[in-house]
């Protein structure tokens, strides 16, 4: 075991992190007001428990919140799927309701991580430690977001689902890398404006987070046996919402 523990901490470093908690919370709170009518009310009236949920898959970072494209090494993709069933066998059991929204919480930072795209690429050892600067980043312009959601996937399929939001990330990852050394010499985000390609990868990445919690959250309703009859208006993309 403590072979093991050496293996995982080389292969992903503790120095690594995610999207910050208030930005956690803006995609958990999005996604939320997005969700199937009947969810949303219940995340409301459940909301310190969907909150707990998000705050112990923050505390819980390692190779369980990576899945690296190129390499297939990390276990994000496989954890999404096995929350993701795990939150509609919940409900076909009867669980308690808080249980489940606690569930919903933690599944949030999921697809938060998987649209981080240091969280989907490490090709770039020279961008590893911009990690921490993107982050903050991302929360600092955050206000300036607008909520773009895409739409639901009319022919949604989980897995299909996951794999272009995976490779949607790593394709992002080499353009993070040009902004961090335009020039050929390493900068930070202090030297990014809001016309940057950084800004623009971030404002995407955090609506694109806060659609693919949608489309899980009616996967997980419609497959549940709960309501979904709103998805049919929710499938055109491209609704904006107000930034707070």
């Amino acid at each position: 075991m403590r072979v093991l523990a050496i293996v995982l901490l080389l292969v992903f470093p503790v120095t690594s992190s995610a999207w910050t908690r208030t930005s956690d919370l803006k995609i958990a709170k999005k996604a939320a007001a997005l969700a199937p009518p009947d969810l949303s009310m219940l995340i409301e009236k459940f909301d310190a428990d969907y909150r707990r949920g998000l705050e112990r898959a923050q505390a819980d970072e390692g190779a369980s919140h990576r899945y690296f494209v190129l390499s297939r090494k990390g276990q994000l993709r496989e954890r999404i799927e096995r929350e993701t069933r795990a939150a509609i066998d919940s409900v076909r059991k009867g669980d308690p309701m808080p249980l489940l929204v606690e569930r919903l919480g933690g599944l949030v930072h999921l697809v938060a991580d998987a649209n981080n795209p240091f969280h989907v690429s490490d090709d770039n050892p020279r961008l590893s430690a911009s990690q921490n600067d993107y982050e903050q980043y991302f929360e600092r312009r955050l206000a300036k977001f607008p909520t773009v959601f895409y739409g639901l996937d009319p022919n949604f399929r989980l897995s299909s689902y996951l794999d272009k939001t995976f490779a949607r990330s790593a394709k992002f990852y080499p353009l993070v890398a040009e902004e961090y050394f335009r020039g050929g010499e390493r900068r930070t985000s202090a030297a990014f404006d809001d016309r940057s390609t950084a800004f623009g990868i971030a404002s995407i990445s955090y609506s694109r987070s806060v659609t693919d919690v949608v489309n899980l959250y009616y996967y997980i309703w419609k497959e549940a046996g709960g309501d979904v009859r709103s998805a049919a208006v929710m499938r055109d993309g491209n609704l904006l919402l107000n930034a707070n």
